[in-house]
């Protein structure tokens, strides 16, 4: 005698349930941010006569000083009526507070009397927020007519 054939059923129920958990954790896993690398130099540590700069130039260290009062423009004493570039209501309380197209124009007066510079130095106070600092580095490094200033922005210790 013969038995007859069962067929076996597949609970696909807990692998279901698995599937319905993964997939949400695999979603808050994933990197749903872009990061973006702003191209800055640090100052170089070296002996006497590492610069690439011809010895007989005048020293030339343009420094840009971002404070909560504004900014101010230092290391170039031709070129410049008033260094000191104030906020648009006296205390610099947000980006749009500080004058980048006055920078802009001032750093293009420089550059028109110091063509072949390409550095300066951003110093910025301890309470400046990071968008005022790309801010001003952006401000520094071209022109709205995409003509360049100052590419090479090297960072330095607070004020």
């Amino acid at each position: 005698m013969r038995t007859p054939k069962t067929t076996a059923s597949l609970n696909l129920l807990p692998v279901m349930n698995l599937v319905t958990i993964l997939i949400p954790l695999l979603l808050m896993g994933a990197q749903m941010m872009n990061l973006v690398v702003v191209d800055t130099t640090l100052p170089a540590i070296c002996s006497v006569g590492c610069s690439d700069s011809d010895p007989t130039d005048e020293p030339f260290n343009l420094s840009v000083l971002v404070s909560a009062d504004g900014l101010t423009l230092q290391g170039v004493d031709r070129g410049l009526e008033e260094p000191r570039i104030p906020c648009t209501d006296g205390h610099c309380r947000s980006l749009e507070s500080y004058d980048f197209a006055a920078l802009t124009r001032r750093l293009t007066l420089i550059k028109e009397a110091h063509p072949r510079k390409e550095h300066l130095i951003l110093v910025p106070d301890e309470r400046v927020s990071y968008e005022v600092i790309i801010g001003v580095m952006d401000a520094a490094r071209e022109t709205s007519d995409d003509r360049s200033l100052f590419p090479s922005v090297t960072l330095s210790g607070g004020m």
